[in-house]
């Protein structure tokens, strides 16, 4: 509540919420929480608030199914919600929905349907392509030497990412570019010949070389995803030799730092964790980024706008959650498209259906679609691999 959570603690303290033997500490705990908290710009009364509070504790109560990430419908709530930090948020989204009494019913109707459809949640999946053409499917290979070419080696490693090392023979070895592939409903780990780390989401692509010469270290991005990259100096002159990602819309220039880049459709967007990073726009624009600021760019617009950033709803897909920040259905229903891999379509106005939360991905798609529609809000039906979401 006082936003002063470091992300482990974060981590920690959403590990302690789901554990089942936690359920009566923490609902009391929530309970005072509820009680001394007052949002700045209340939409209810505090004995209003007390009243709801206390019916919703009532009908958890009555529930006997294992507690499960839950979502807000900030159609009530989203002042309130707005006030606290996203702490509290995913915190009260844990625990804090009401039950209908035909719920149990309707969860199990979507359940079924994920389950014929062969709907689950996204795991390591990508192909590399090699230089000369050849392909290497990651999906479920094992540990070792995936793939020699000339000056370097190419292995998957315990952890289940792919490291490129260097052999003897690299500095005189031609360079060739390699292309990892990740498809809708996957994610990888890839470890570059520099040592800079690579976190891949879901439908993207990574183009980057098979060793870095000494004067630039150039990848090409389509997608998302979070590096971290190391410093490499140039022998000769003694200098650090830059990083740079390219997409299609902007160019980011690096040292040594951390960041996430999201170069879907729609907008680019550069999240600086740490370091400093310099992004310039295919029309010339450029902005220095400090630690916890953004590079915002929508498609066709030559300006970049710099925004400050919550760093736990940026790294959400890295860490392995949603968060949900009183944001759209149709933006939500495009991130959960890419990590199930289903298409998505809608009947009715969806204009302002909003919600907020937190929700693992791991968990099935049946889950999150059920806590949306405890709110009341939307309704959803499954045909084959399609997730037709439906106004209320």
């Amino acid at each position: 509540m006082a936003g002063i959570l470091t992300p482990q603690e974060q981590d920690e303290l959403l590990a302690q919420l789901v554990d089942t033997r936690n359920k009566h500490e923490a609902e009391k705990l929530l309970a005072e929480a509820w009680g001394r908290f007052t949002p700045g710009r209340p939409v209810f009364s505090r004995e209003e608030g007390q009243k709801m509070m206390q019916r919703i504790l009532e009908k958890h109560q009555a529930v006997d199914d294992e507690p499960v990430e839950k979502v807000i419908a900030f159609s009530v709530w989203r002042r309130l919600l707005l006030a606290a930090s996203i702490v509290l948020i995913a915190t009260l989204a844990v625990y804090m929905v009401v039950y209908k009494a035909d719920d149990k019913s309707n969860a199990q109707t979507l359940s079924l349907a994920v389950e014929r459809a062969g709907i689950e949640p996204g795991k390591e999946r990508a192909v590399i392509t090699l230089g000369d053409g050849r392909t290497i499917i990651l999906d479920d290979i094992g540990h070792g030497l995936l793939a020699e070419e000339p000056g370097v080696h190419i292995r998957k490693i315990v952890g289940g990412q792919v490291q490129y090392e260097l052999s003897p023979q690299a500095e005189t070895a031609p360079i060739a570019d390699n292309t990892i592939t990740v498809p809708r409903g996957g994610q990888y780990r890839l470890v570059l010949p520099d040592g800079t780390k690579v976190h891949l989401n879901a439908e993207s692509m990574l183009v980057y070389p098979t060793r870095f010469d000494n004067t630039a270290r150039e990848v090409r991005l389509t997608g998302e995803a979070y590096f971290e990259v190391t410093q490499q100096y140039n022998g000769e002159r003694g200098r650090q030799v830059p990083f740079v990602v390219h997409t299609a819309a902007q160019k980011v220039d690096v040292l040594g730092t951390s960041f996430n880049i999201q170069a879907y459709s729609g907008a680019t967007r550069t999240a600086l964790v740490e370091g400093s990073v310099r992004v310039t726009s295919a029309g010339g624009d450029t902005v220095v980024l400090q630690p916890g600021e953004a590079a915002v760019q929508p498609d066709g617009q030559p300006m970049i706008k710099v925004e400050k950033i919550n760093m736990d709803e940026e790294l959400a897909w890295h860490n392995g959650y949603f968060i949900f920040n009183d944001e759209g259905i149709q933006g939500i229903m495009q991130r959960i498209a890419r990590w199930y891999d289903v298409e998505v379509s809608y009947q009715g106005n969806m204009s302002d259906k909003r919600f907020g939360g937190i929700f693992q991905r791991s968990k099935s798609v049946a889950q999150l679609l059920e806590n949306f529609r405890t709110t009341g809000l939307v309704d959803f039906k499954i045909e084959e691999r399609r997730i037709i979401v439906m106004e209320k």
